[in-house]
């Protein structure tokens, strides 16, 4: 595996002007400089994201049909039934749509599939079963755009269906091979920004945000709803940018000024310890999500929703309790998973990995997968056993469209989904050499392309680390996938003392600076950090030199906030 490349980015910009037109430091002008963000209109667009700036939903491809459609179906009193998915944007997307057409007076249930028993999306014993049960409006969010066979017999059997999802549309080409087509089910209404024919001009909503924007455009939305969609667009990694951004950053300001604005979230906040801590992108990604997503892991995704819906105290108590339980066995199945994945990797590794683990659980497949493509930076695919061939699922990295690859081999698959950076898929046994072959064959990536490589901001001195540029900089969040974090530079960090808590999975640093010292933290298991338990077991009182890459962040302990420096790599150690 290759060592990290850094690369200082450059810029051309006034940062001079910039810093002084917009109030910020050089530095924070620099960061925002980085991202493109170099004139007053756009700058003032970011660092001030509100409600009125998002996009008319009106416009999105299927809304005002889906919308008149719905209308006439709670009108005639026909039953509605919400169809979602067992992660968490498709346990939000559910609720999302129950409560809002509850409060339309709808008469209306949902139904989330087993995430073993049925896999992902509809499938047709469960649409025969919703007919029987008196379903006369169907409406899949964060499914149904692959589902052609599965809408098509619920249209037969006299159902309407609207398909409100965020995923890639299958595609085929015309004759002359010249023009992309999208090859859609046979449902009444589509709503799916990535439909080649659809104008919308932001196409990364999450399919919880897409139902938001619907229940918006009934007039159905509220802050609670906001605070549901932003945990699940944080929590699905989508691009943290446009229209995403204004959800997230609205979306748990609602939450932190109410934490009960759910009282079944705010069972669970309480429960994790976070009633009186701001919740921030970190703790619904790592903290709150992970809970959510044990359900549909481990037991049934229903529990998750029952907790969000529910009215009784003692129930979202039991649900809460129940949820941290699962959620802390799917951690041991996880980390049990990774080892022997680890163990029996070969030390020549293909382009595309497609491993199987024939003791794993299902459902973390596509964490393990995510977890070895970050330790190899390699597109991962990781099956485990299903009841007619293999399950799995797959994470990719920028630069390899998995979607794509995968839909070029459509033909080996049972089923599969998903979008550039993640799929599912199920897949005969006898397949998965096939498969594996031909991905690798296909791939045109190269070594470099697997090399972990960090966009550096800026290089500073350790004197530019302050509270004033975290408070600075935390005016930028939320971060992640297409706003990531700012990271820094700095040279020969004199290091005082290094020690190693939390069973060897974290880091502590003391740096000397002209003016006393700063705090460093690390997380995570990579060759640097092995690099630097072996020197902080050697020399743990420090007296030796590193370069690091970090963010810069506030740090509260008992109540007193200081900055401290986040490292995510670090090498070139000196005495």
């Amino acid at each position: 595996m290759n060592t990290s490349r850094w690369i200082v980015m450059d810029t051309d910009a006034d940062l001079t002007l910039m810093s002084k037109v917009l109030g910020i430091s050089q530095i924070t002008a620099n960061v925002m400089a980085n991202r493109g963000l170099r004139t007053k209109k756009t700058a003032y667009n970011f660092l001030m994201p509100a409600m009125e700036k998002m996009h008319d939903v009106s416009t999105m491809k299927g809304v005002l049909e889906a919308i008149e459609l719905i209308g006439q179906a709670v009108q005639a009193g026909k039953k509605i039934v919400v169809y979602g998915d067992y992660d968490v944007d498709g346990i939000m997307s559910t609720v999302i749509l129950h409560k809002a057409l509850s409060r339309a007076g709808a008469i209306v249930d949902y139904y989330i599939p087993h995430r073993i028993n049925e896999g992902y999306g509809p499938n047709i014993a469960a649409i025969l079963r919703l007919h029987e049960t008196g379903a006369q409006l169907l409406i899949t969010v964060d499914n149904g755009i692959s589902a052609i066979d599965e809408i098509a017999t619920a249209v037969k059997l006299g159902m309407e269906v609207i398909v409100v999802d965020h995923h890639d549309p299958g595609f085929d080409y015309t004759d002359d091979k010249q023009v992309r087509v999208d090859i859609l089910p046979p449902a009444t209404v589509i709503i799916d920004p990535k439909q080649s024919d659809c104008p919308y001009p932001f196409k990364e909503l999450c399919a919880a945000g897409l139902s938001y924007k619907l229940a918006a455009a009934m007039g159905l939305d509220d802050d609670e709803l906001l605070a549901l969609a932003a945990i699940a667009t944080i929590c699905d990694i989508v691009e943290l940018q446009d229209e995403n951004r204004v959800l997230v950053r609205e979306g748990l300001t609602r939450l932190n000024a109410q934490k009960h604005i759910n009282s079944g979230l705010g069972s669970l906040i309480t429960h994790r310890g976070y009633l009186d801590k701001p919740i921030d992108t970190f703790t619904v990604g790592f903290v709150i999500g992970p809970c959510l997503n044990s359900a549909g892991r481990l037991e049934s995704a229903n529990e998750a929703v029952s907790l969000l819906l529910t009215q009784s105290p003692d129930e979202r108590k039991r649900i809460s309790n129940k949820l941290c339980e699962l959620n802390d066995t799917r951690k041991k199945l996880t980390a049990d998973c990774i080892n022997r994945v680890m163990i029996n990797l070969s030390d020549t590794l293909d382009k595309i990995l497609v491993l199987s683990d024939p003791q794993a659980h299902e459902s973390i497949a596509g964490i393990v997968a995510g977890r070895i493509k970050e330790i190899t930076g390699r597109p991962t695919i990781v099956l485990t056993p299903g009841d007619s061939g293999m399950k799995g699922s797959g994470r990719s990295i920028e630069g390899y469209n998995l979607f794509e690859a995968l839909f070029e081999h459509k033909h080996l698959f049972t089923r599969f989904g998903g979008h550039p950076m993640a799929a599912g898929l199920s897949i005969p046994t006898e397949n998965v050499e096939t498969l594996k072959v031909a991905l690798n064959a296909d791939c045109t990536l190269v070594d470099d392309d697997f090399t972990a490589m960090y966009k550096i901001d800026r290089e500073l001195n350790i004197t530019d680390i302050t509270m004033p540029l975290s408070s600075e900089l935390a005016a930028l969040a939320p971060f992640g996938k297409g706003n990531r974090e700012p990271l820094f530079v700095s040279r020969k960090m004199f290091v005082q003392s290094c020690r190693v808590i939390d069973e060897k999975n974290t880091l502590i640093f003391t740096f000397k600076t002209p003016s006393g010292r700063l705090k460093g933290i690390a997380f995570g298991l990579n060759a640097a950090y092995a690099a630097a338990i072996t020197k902080a077991s050697l020399k743990p009182e420090g007296g030796f030199y590193i370069d690091a890459v970090y963010t810069i962040e506030t740090n509260v302990y008992n109540g007193v906030a200081s900055v401290q420096a986040r490292l995510v790599d670090f090498k070139n150690f000196t005495s």
